[in-house]
C-alpha cells in the first residue's frame, strides 16, 4: 500500500480539540519503549530530526529509537469497528476479536510559524551531486528540536474493519506502513548544526541507493510518456541485490515490474528478463556509476543476468 512518508500530517477538523494541560514532556526513547501508555495523547520531546528519502522522522541512537513524522496508517479515515489480527487469525470467526470503536483522535494542527519554517529550510537543505542530482538522503544540517504533537500507537499492521457487529469483517494488510507515528503540531528551539558536504562528495565503492534506484525507473518511464506513475517498492527474497518496483496504478502497456541491479544500475523489466534503456535513464546511469567510481569496464565485469533470467 502507498503511503506517503515526506509530508507533515495535519488531522482532519473532525478529530477531537486539544489543550495545553494534557502535554507531556517525555523522551524520544520513552515513547519507543512504552508505546501503549502515550498512545493517542499529546507529548513535548527533545530529539534529533531526521529527513531522508521516503522517511522524516525523529530519532535516538542511544536506544535504537526512529518514531516516524507524517506517516498514513489503515485506521486513518475510518469509521465503524476494527480489530487488530495477526496472519494465523481466522477471520471467518470475528467474535475472536477483540472488537474496539474507531473513535476521534486529538486534534494536532501545524503551526507553521517562523520557527517551522526554519526547521523545513535547515531540513530541506540537501547536497547536491556535480552532476546535478540532488541527495535526499544527504543532509547538510543535524537537526535539534523541540516537538510538540499527538503520539499514536497503533498494535499491528492488519487490521480488520466492519460497520458493525451485524456486518461482515474485512481485512487489509500494509507491511510497510509504521507502527508508531508522531503528528507534529509545533517546534522550537531548533538548532541546525552543518555537516562537511566532503562525506558526500568523495568517491568511494558502494551500492546504488533506494533513491536512485528508484529515480532511474522514473527516468525510463518519463522517456516512455506513460504518465506520472508511482513506484512501490519491494524486495524478492531470492534475488538479493535487486531493488523492485511496481508502477501504480498498472501502465496500459509495457513493463509494471522493475528490478534494479544495486550493483551496476542496470534496470529490467523482472518478469520477462528484458533488460530496459532510455536516453534519460542512461545518462543518470553514467551519472550514478560516476558518483560511486564504477568504470565501464568494471560495470561489465560485475554484470549479471537481470532477476527470473534462468527460468
Amino acid at each position: 500500500m502507498r503511503c506517503s512518508i515526506i509530508a507533515l500530517l495535519t488531522v482532519s477538523p473532525l478529530f477531537g480539540q486539544t489543550s495545553a494541560d494534557k502535554l507531556i514532556k517525555t523522551t524520544l526513547c520513552q515513547l519507543a519503549r512504552d508505546p501503549q501508555r502515550f498512545n493517542g495523547k499529546l507529548v513535548e520531546i527533545r530529539s534529533e530530526f531526521v529527513s531522508r528519502f521516503r522517511w522524516e522522522g525523529f530519532v535516538d541512537e542511544t536506544c535504537s529509537a526512529k518514531i516516524q513524522v507524517g506517516a498514513r496508517h489503515l485506521l486513518d479515515g475510518q469509521v465503524g469497528q476494527y480489530a487488530f489480527f495477526s496472519l494465523t487469525d481466522d477471520l471467518t470467526h470475528p467474535e475472536r476479536l477483540n472488537w474496539q470503536p474507531v473513535e476521534p483522535r486529538l486534534r494536532a494542527d501545524l503551526r507553521r510559524d517562523g520557527n517551522y519554517r526554519a526547521f523545513r529550510k535547515y531540513s530541506d537543505t540537501k547536497f547536491k551531486w556535480p552532476d546535478g542530482g540532488r541527495c535526499q538522503d544527504c543532509p547538510l544540517y543535524r537537526i535539534l528540536v523541540t516537538a510538540d504533537g499527538r503520539f499514536d500507537y497503533f498494535a499491528s499492521q492488519n487490521v480488520a474493519l466492519r460497520a458493525n457487529p451485524t456486518e461482515k469483517a474485512v481485512g487489509i494488510s500494509a507491511g510497510d506502513l509504521p507502527l508508531l507515528r508522531f503528528v507534529l503540531q509545533s517546534v522550537s528551539d531548533v538548532v541546525a548544526t552543518p555537516i562537511d558536504p566532503s562525506v558526500y562528495s568523495e568517491k568511494k565503492p558502494r551500492d546504488v541507493t533506494l533513491e536512485e534506484a528508484h529515480e532511474l525507473v522514473k527516468a525510463f518511464l518519463k522517456d516512455r510518456a506513460v504518465g506520472d506513475y508511482a513506484l512501490e517498492q519491494y524486495e524478492v527474497k531470492d534475488y538479493p541485490g535487486f531493488q523492485f518496483f511496481q508502477a501504480v496504478p498498472d501502465p496500459p502497456d509495457g513493463p509494471i515490474h522493475y528490478a534494479v541491479d544495486l550493483r551496476t544500475g542496470e534496470v529490467w523489466d523482472a518478469p520477462v528478463c528484458e533488460k530496459l534503456t532510455s536516453p534519460s535513464m542512461k545518462k543518470l546511469q553514467n551519472a550514478i556509476r560516476n558518483r560511486i567510481g564504477l568504470t565501464a569496464d568494471e560495470c561489465r565485469k560485475i554484470g549479471r543476468p537481470g532477476p527470473f533470467c534462468e527460468q
